[in-house]
């Protein structure tokens, strides 16, 4: 009898422990990172080394998977069907945290319903960049000649609706210039598209343009944040070049929203880690980013925030995705 009364004191107390042993073997096997958009674009050469980074703590491989199409649409209808056991992630940028409600009105998922947020990793400026053998060099003469010239450039950009491509708007409105846009699929493409001279305008992360303008092929005309970027600190904010504007962009990593919560708090956990390193902190500045962890609770904010902000711009600009 006292054994058994022992036994049923003791059982309450062997569940919670149970369940945390279950969690601290968290993950059991690899990870896939989930990215919408195709290699050598800006979320992915981000992601790519913090991934690595993220393996190594955690004890696991982290795989990247790039399932391109839709601004990323494609990819995260995917992670809405996932298991929610957290072996199965997202890492998307404001494209796909924050714009995609604004283009696609009858999309099968919702980024507010369907997810959870896991982490913010990097915030990012926008950089403007040209062919280096375009005649103007500075941010206001090349203002100067699109207004002497509308519509006779071409801008080109991941696509229709992309981060981007939003963001060229933003500026473009601010501007008040003409420019025939070119959408690409994905901005590996789009940066083709701009070495072969087709376009003459591109908006993003430095990182993906930082191997053409070292080699002399691109120039920076301005970069979209309130200060001047330290890896690149010649370059003039498009405040400095004298129009007020200014824009930054965010990548985060998702999670499907029945996640367990003590399985989430590991993943964010790990990501607070890495990010807050030294060494993680340089390396992400040679993209063009800045390492900017905030908690998953933080991000869902933002993306609420900034998913309102994104649609009335589209709605204002009358931008319809394909």
């Amino acid at each position: 009898m006292r054994l058994a009364r022992r036994a049923l004191l003791l059982a309450p107390l062997a569940a919670p422990m149970l369940s945390a042993k279950a969690q601290s073997s968290f993950p059991d096997r690899p990870i896939r990172m989930i990215i919408g958009y195709p290699p050598g674009g800006g979320v992915d050469t981000v992601g790519r080394p913090l991934m690595q980074l993220l393996s190594e703590r955690l004890g696991q491989p982290v795989v990247v998977e790039n399932r391109a199409g839709a601004n990323g649409n494609i990819a995260m209808e995917y992670m809405a069907r996932a298991e929610p056991d957290g072996h199965t992630l997202f890492m998307g940028d404001s494209g796909n945290l924050a714009i995609t409600h604004a283009l696609y009105p009858n999309l099968t998922f919702d980024t507010q319903r369907d997810f959870t947020a896991v982490a913010q990793l990097t915030v990012g400026a926008s950089v403007l960049v040209v062919p280096a053998n375009l005649p103007a060099r500075s941010h206001a003469e090349f203002v100067a000649m699109l207004k002497a010239r509308p519509n006779a450039l071409n801008f080109g950009s991941a696509g229709i609706g992309s981060g981007p491509h939003l963001s060229y708007e933003s500026w473009r409105r601010a501007a008040g210039v003409e420019m025939t846009h070119v959408p690409y699929r994905g901005t590996g493409p789009a940066l083709q598209g701009l070495l072969a001279g087709d376009t003459q305008l591109m908006v993003g992360n430095y990182g993906v343009f930082r191997g053409a303008v070292d080699g002399g092929r691109l120039r920076i005309l301005a970069i979209s944040s309130p200060e001047r970027h330290p890896s690149i600190p010649d370059v003039p904010t498009v405040k400095e070049a004298g129009l007020d504007w200014t824009i930054m962009g965010f990548n985060g990593v998702i999670a499907p929203v029945r996640i367990p919560a003590a399985r989430r708090q590991i993943l964010e956990n790990a990501f607070g880690t890495i990010l807050a390193q030294p060494a993680t902190v340089a390396q992400m500045l040679t993209f063009g980013s800045i390492a900017a962890f905030t908690p998953g609770a933080e991000l869902d904010a933002r993306m609420r925030t900034e998913r309102a902000d994104w649609t009335r711009l589209v709605r204002e600009a009358n931008i319809q995705a394909e």
